[in-house]
């Protein structure tokens, strides 16, 4: 891997990344992965690059893969760079094979890969992975980004702007005195929430947890709790501009209404890695044909919201080699508020949303 190809390539990014270029700095020297074999599954983003800088200048044997979802394609300039530089590289996970010391995964993909094996732990960041790494049985250590107040800083800021980011440019530019439904009230929702509410929207939450929908009502969102076939969610349905999913939950929409029942002109949109709709609704039914919104942008989320993460994702793989840990936990507390404080206190960005549970 030839990494000053890649050096030269991130050289070139506009924006602010602290915290990896941190990372990079203290690695260079320590080596810390040296000889280390990774399988790095998320999407492959021109902010993945930066991601992968660290790993290879701390020595580590790297295999780059894409996040395997329908819709989300990898970026193509960056599938060059690593191709011609040598890089080990494969976007097809049926093709992946053999032993690897660490898994860096997003959605919990790598355990279905039926030729992988693993051999000292997995590091996951989504909240979608959470089912599948929590009841894997295995020793090996399995660190959850989800689980931490520092993922509030991509799910809840991050997706929220790349949301309307999104919506704006894909969809329409005039978003003032719409009405949204909003269909979950976790990170994910509460933070496409504010900011969708900065364009001066109508919008009505739904959600199961009574807290929940006590904060949404306070924050000024109409909210509805009885969604098994409540005539009125369906009526603020059929009355919506779009619906947005932010539940995580697999064929949720198809469990409460046919797709005959709501009318085409209702937009719905996916902000989550799984299939909130079923099969029986088809993905051209769907904005982005099911794939999440944000994830059609150049950027599906900035780097202002990402780097903190991208380190600590990476960061994790010394935890790993301690071997302090066994089995799915949260992520390691010297990896978690410190960071968001570093952040809260470099940008003078009020962070107390995150502590909301």
């Amino acid at each position: 891997m030839d990494i000053e190809k890649l050096r030269r390539f991130n050289s070139a990014y506009v924006g602010d990344f602290p915290f990896l270029e941190e990372l990079s700095s203290e690695w260079i020297g320590k080596k810390p992965l040296d000889g280390l074999r990774i399988l790095h599954n998320i999407p492959l983003t021109r902010e993945t690059m930066l991601k992968l800088e660290p790993l290879y200048l701390a020595g580590a044997d790297v295999t780059v893969t894409h996040l395997d979802l329908p819709g989300l394609e990898p970026k193509q300039d960056c599938v060059n760079l690593l191709s011609d530089a040598g890089a080990s590289i494969e976007l097809d996970h049926r093709k992946i094979d053999g032993e690897f010391d660490i898994a860096l995964d997003c959605c919990a993909q790598v355990p279905a890969m039926e030729n992988v094996r693993i051999t000292r732990g997995y590091v996951e960041l989504t909240q979608s992975g959470t089912p599948i790494y929590s009841a894997l049985e295995t020793e090996l250590p399995i660190y959850s980004i989800d689980l931490s107040k520092l993922k509030c800083l991509e799910g809840m800021f991050g997706t929220g702007e790349a949301c309307v980011r999104a919506i704006k440019q894909f969809v329409t530019p005039e978003l003032k005195g719409r009405k949204f439904v909003l269909i979950g009230y976790g990170k994910v929702g509460r933070g496409i929430a504010r900011y969708l509410s900065k364009e001066e929207v109508e919008i009505t939450v739904v959600d199961i947890n009574e807290t929940y929908l006590e904060q949404a009502a306070s924050a000024g969102y109409g909210t509805i709790k009885d969604i098994k076939r409540s005539t009125g969610l369906l009526e603020a349905i059929r009355g919506a501009f779009a619906v947005i999913f932010a539940t995580g939950q697999p064929g949720l929409l198809q469990s409460l209404y046919a797709p005959s029942e709501i009318g085409d002109d209702v937009l719905l949109i996916n902000m989550g890695a799984d299939d909130e709709f079923g099969d029986d609704y088809p993905p051209g039914r769907i904005v982005a044909g099911k794939a999440p919104l944000n994830f059609l942008l150049d950027s599906p989320t900035t780097m202002f919201f990402i780097d903190p993460i991208f380190a600590a994702h990476n960061r994790c793989c010394e935890n790993i080699l301690k071997g302090d840990d066994k089995g799915f936990t949260a992520l390691p507390a010297e990896l978690d508020l410190p960071y968001v404080d570093a952040w809260s206190k470099r940008y003078g960005i009020d962070v107390s949303d995150i502590y909301y549970e």
